[in-house]
């Protein structure tokens, strides 16, 4: 059955997860997007926003009213109506929440809170709907409290407990709640906490400590450790993709920003181009140093030969080193107070595969083409160029950090274009020095 078909078919659409829904969306003709719609209630196309892909979901808000708008955050989950508010114009979010401040004026004032933080940020992953109770409660209000949470609060996999003064100290399981006995104090079935994180720290950050603690849902605190909201692991799931894809884009010269420009290639290229000049100039600085050592060249023309192996080895393992200390720094493997562990254990790397590499290929040279001091210089150019690369490769990272500038950005055309540059050198000087 088609994806169009299956806008025809009501009873199909209101049983599909809202995954498959955003699926079918997307592949279906443009001119049918409006009779799906118009075939689904508020809450399933709220939940359709969320799972369209950027592109998509911006053109949709573009096509729906401001009322209209504010009926559909009011279905979704806080975190999830400041994600689809954070992709309007600022007066269209202005709006958007005086219609909603007519009807439910706490819950506009919430999101107005949760918009003040960047969308990477704690806060911006946070969600406000949180079940929490006192720790001077039993185990029956908890009970009685969660009856009434259960239109306001999804996914509840424990109850947080705060003090008299809505300070988070700990949590309650849900099992260990559902087995205790009556009127238990909440204080016997509270396990003291053990993480918490400020709405302000970076969401790589949080998805660090969920992979430390193992933990599907953390307790966002302000400074007092008052409880503000929580965030759940699905978020952090999408947080490991969005960053993982980010970091993807920027080792090429790209960004993430072009998934919102699918049909305008103008727009891409804008994009992309800026790393490519970046390449386009390295290629002018190789081309010059060619022609400053041209009589090195013109009197062994057989050098020429060794150019491309040299100049891709060495943007080979500088590209690598380069990779090793960026997935470092953002799993956390690294501590960027001792980086330089990092950096001298890939330049011994570096020295070991270019005395490998540079024997390998001296002995080639030297068999191919019968001169000895020729192998020496080839040999002694990969063993130079490799063992430079790899320390290019290992410091760009930790110079971008420390400047401020993303690390992933120095394993893309910089780390390539750098090694190209002093390969070419390093060949040229070695060539000329044992060659005149």
């Amino acid at each position: 059955m088609t994806a169009s078909n299956r806008v025809l078919d009501t009873a199909t659409l209101r049983s599909m997860h809202p995954a498959d829904l955003a699926k079918v969306f997307e592949e279906c003709d443009p001119s049918l997007h409006g009779e799906l719609l118009s075939r689904l209630d508020d809450e399933k196309r709220a939940d359709l926003l969320i799972h369209l892909d950027p592109m998509d979901r911006q053109q949709l808000l573009e096509q729906t009213s401001v009322r209209e708008i504010a009926e559909l955050i009011g279905e979704l989950e806080s975190d999830d109506a400041a994600d689809v508010l954070g992709d309007l114009e600022e007066d269209t979010v202005v709006r958007v929440l005086e219609v909603r401040e007519a009807s439910e004026p706490e819950e506009a004032e919430e999101l107005r809170e949760l918009l003040k933080y960047p969308k990477d940020s704690a806060g911006g992953l946070m969600q406000v709907e949180v079940a929490s109770i006192r720790q001077s409660a039993s185990s029956t209000e908890a009970i009685q409290a969660l009856r009434s949470w259960q239109d306001d609060v999804e996914n509840m996999h424990f109850i947080f407990v705060v003090d008299d003064e809505d300070r988070f100290i700990g949590t309650v399981r849900m099992a260990r709640l559902a087995l205790a006995e009556p009127h238990t104090p909440i204080a016997d079935l509270m396990e003291i906490k053990f993480v918490e994180v400020r709405p302000t720290i970076d969401q790589e950050e949080v998805a660090r400590v969920f992979a430390k603690y193992d933990i599907i849902s953390l307790a966002v605190t302000d400074e007092e450790s008052r409880l503000l909201g929580r965030i759940l692991v699905d978020d952090v799931v999408e947080v490991m993709e969005e960053e993982a894809d980010e970091d993807a884009y920027r080792m090429v010269g790209s960004d993430a920003e072009e998934l919102l420009y699918g049909d305008r290639p103008f727009k891409i290229s804008l994009i992309r181009l800026p790393w490519l000049v970046v390449n386009l100039v390295g290629g002018f600085c190789t081309g010059l140093l060619l022609w400053i050592f041209q009589a090195t060249l013109e009197e062994t023309i057989a050098l020429v030969a060794f150019v491309p192996v040299i100049t891709a080895m060495g943007g080979n393992v500088g590209s690598q080193s380069a990779m090793i200390v960026i997935r470092g720094y953002a799993t956390g493997r690294i501590d960027p107070s001792a980086v330089s562990t990092t950096v001298v254990r890939e330049g011994s790397i570096g020295l070991f595969m270019g005395l490998l590499c540079g024997g390998v290929i001296g002995l080639v040279s030297v068999a191919w083409l019968g001169d000895p001091t020729l192998g020496i210089v080839v040999g002694s150019a990969m063993f130079a160029a490799m063992s430079v690369a790899t320390a290019i490769g290992a410091l760009a990272p930790v110079a971008f950090r420390r400047i401020g500038v993303d690390p992933a950005i120095a394993a893309g055309p910089f780390v390539t274009t750098a090694n190209d540059i002093t390969g070419i050198l390093i060949y040229m000087l070695t060539a000329t020095a044992l060659l005149s």
